[in-house]
């Protein structure tokens, strides 16, 4: 009978010891660090806007890590999509990746261009969602609108000898894409 009890006590005794050491390996074991290996790497041709977006934070005082951005050129499969990231986060321990449409080619322009990339950054660094809302004069609110990347870049053509230059508005769109609380400027009134 003693010999019972004995084996029950070092049965406790042992199972104790056992959660006690499971969770210390739960919580040290695991790190994290160790798993990431994080990846910075843009097609030349994609670096000058890259850069510009980081600059651009910058400017206004936002320092950005690089350490886990991937730009890449792919064949995008759903339709009328120009850009996607992969995680719309600011978490800087995700692996980021955007990828531009190497089919559609919607872009026309620098300035189109330049839009595209800020706005998917926009979803991959800074963790913005799409913001479809209006200005008073119709314009967009963000270059986080989710169907137009035409935001502050010239016309294609011009109706009625108008220039159509809408380089203007950039400085807006740049500022409220690292501040969405950004006041509507003079030239969005009704």
């Amino acid at each position: 009978m003693i010999l019972e009890y004995q084996w029950i006590l070092i049965f406790y005794v042992m199972i104790r010891y056992f959660k006690w050491a499971l969770i210390a390996f739960l919580f040290f074991g695991c790190d994290e660090k160790e798993e990431l290996s994080l990846e910075y790497r843009v097609p030349e041709e994609l670096e000058p806007y890259v850069d510009n977006f980081f600059s651009e934070a910058e400017a206004r005082g936002i320092i950005l890590s690089r350490d886990n951005l991937i730009v890449e050129f792919g064949d995008i499969k759903e339709d009328f999509i120009c850009g996607n990231c992969n995680n719309v986060s600011t978490n800087t321990r995700i692996q980021k990746v955007i990828t531009v449409d190497n089919v559609l080619k919607c872009w026309r322009n620098e300035q189109q261009l330049e839009a595209l990339i800020f706005h998917e950054m926009g979803h991959c660094i800074l963790g913005r969602p799409h913001n479809d809302d209006l200005l008073p004069n119709g314009d967009p609110v963000s270059l986080m609108i989710s169907n137009s990347i035409s935001a502050y870049s010239p016309c294609i053509y011009s109706i009625d000898n108008n220039p159509c230059n809408k380089a203007f508005k950039r400085e807006y769109y740049l500022d409220e894409i690292f501040d969405p609380a950004t006041p509507a400027p003079s030239w969005a009134k009704d």
